[in-house]
């Protein structure tokens, strides 16, 4: 089995919310199942968008709703061009590309008010190598019995 981060959002159109993701993001389509939920992958990021019903009532009897602060990033290449072509596309962008410590950024919003992060390296910018289970430090990689200062 693989390493799959998963995220859950909630969605009020399931067509408009796969054809964003398909089309603008290049997600591909694993499973539709049902009118109310479907998988999407993106590399190993698993994307799962739900119409909120029944099963997903909380106790006091709220129903999820999309939308939120939450987000996930995603790199991408070019942030400019990339951010160009989804604004002709008609994406909803909020705001204009930011430039951070390592990172350019800049969110957009899914058709269901879902924010997604769009980052682009600057240098400085730092991911785990693939399967990399140990956390690294300044100093270099930690080993299994190394005791972590208090």
């Amino acid at each position: 089995a693989r390493d799959t981060a998963t995220v859950r959002y909630f969605v009020d159109d399931l067509d408009a919310a796969v054809a964003f993701y398909r089309d603008a993001l290049g997600f591909h389509v694993e499973l539709r199942p049902a009118p109310t939920f479907a998988m999407l992958y993106r590399g190993d990021l698993r994307l799962l968008l739900t119409v909120p019903g029944e099963p997903h009532v909380l106790p006091d009897g709220t129903l999820p709703e999309p939308g939120g602060h939450n987000r996930i990033s995603l790199l991408v290449d070019d942030l400019a061009t990339r951010v160009a072509d989804l604004r002709r596309a008609g994406a909803t962008v909020r705001g204009e590309i930011t430039a951070g410590i390592s990172v350019d950024t800049v969110l957009l919003q899914d058709p269901a008010g879902n924010p997604v992060e769009l980052i682009a390296p600057r240098a400085g910018y730092h991911e785990r190598a693939s399967g990399d289970a140990q956390p690294t430090r300044p100093d270099g990689p930690s080993t299994p019995n190394e005791e972590e200062p208090q």
